[in-house]
């Protein structure tokens, strides 16, 4: 229950408002004009103030790659799936999850670690539709995906930025990139997913560069759950991006002891500084956040 008092008009009430009427029409007409913006403005607003259903991120450990999921009323969404190898554990994952259908699948950019596995989930799975960056580059890896839509009469679209893609009661919003920077990670597509009162951010492996131009078109990308891009590079997640996102909870996707020596600390030391909770897959295997529409929080698997 929500524990609102309902409050009956009575005669005199309305009497009394005819008297403030005639007495102080201006005042009277300041008022109404603020309850009719209410009703059209304020009520619309979808910022809950008792927890909803419920939306779940889980960024699954697939190594030093990328692969999210995102669960919202009975409907999912998947976001990369880790390199080729990984394309049978991303599925059995989803399918003990109960998952045999996917609204949307995401390829984020054409890097190996993105899109390898996506080739396996395209074939495992009822796929509604299927974004990718405008600005993509043919790897070998990417062919395979494109292959693998071809052989399931699917096709890759290019998301609207204009509007925002239903999932479950969640809304998602494509907002990068907005032009081709000439780099395959800086070329990554970059949303923002919105439950409620609260917003995820994922941007595969966009860097500060991309960061800073959706920044400079006015663009809001504060959240309280970010997708660390690039696996915790120093080359994304930079300070002017931090501020304006402001994250309650970071999840950085890496592989243990890898290469690169992602997550990088200065990337940690920022994140830290903003007084963000960090989770990494290399150390804390997938993870799993979950937003009741009011707050977020991880849960456990």
């Amino acid at each position: 229950m929500s524990g609102r008092k309902s409050y009956t008009v009575t005669k005199k009430d309305a009497e009394n408002a005819v008297r403030f009427a005639k007495k102080y029409p201006v005042a009277a007409a300041i008022i109404a004009l603020a309850v009719v913006l209410y009703l059209i403005f304020g009520r619309g607003q979808n910022t809950p103030t008792e927890p909803m259903e419920g939306l779940y991120l889980h960024c699954i450990d697939v190594g030093q790659g990328d692969c999210e999921l995102i669960a919202c009323g009975g409907e999912y969404m998947l976001v990369d799936a880790g390199h080729q190898e990984n394309g049978r554990d991303v599925v059995r994952y989803l399918e003990e999850l109960g998952v045999t259908r996917l609204e949307y699948v995401v390829c984020s950019h054409s890097d190996a670690d993105h899109c390898g596995g996506l080739d396996c989930i395209i074939d495992s799975f009822e796929v509604g539709e299927v974004f990718v960056s405008p600005y993509d580059e043919h790897k070998p890896a990417y062919e395979d995906f494109e292959e693998a839509l071809d052989n399931a009469g699917l096709s890759a679209e290019y998301p609207d930025m204009s509007i925002g893609y239903p999932l479950g009661d969640a809304t998602v919003k494509f907002v990068g990139p907005l032009e081709d920077y000439g780099e395959i990670n800086e070329n990554s597509l970059v949303m923002l997913v919105e439950y409620g009162g609260t917003t995820f951010f994922l941007g595969g492996d966009v860097g500060t560069e991309g960061e800073n131009a959706m920044l400079d078109m006015g663009i809001s990308l504060d959240c309280d759950v970010l997708k660390v891009s690039h696996h915790g590079s120093v080359s994304s997640t930079g300070y002017r991006f931090l501020y304006e996102a402001s994250p309650e909870i970071a999840v950085i996707c890496c592989g243990k002891d890898n290469r690169y020596g992602h997550p990088h600390d200065e990337i940690l030391s920022r994140l830290e500084d903003a007084d963000t909770e960090i989770y990494r897959t290399d150390l804390d295997g997938t993870v799993i956040i979950f937003s009741d529409g009011i707050k977020v929080e991880r849960k456990t698997a």
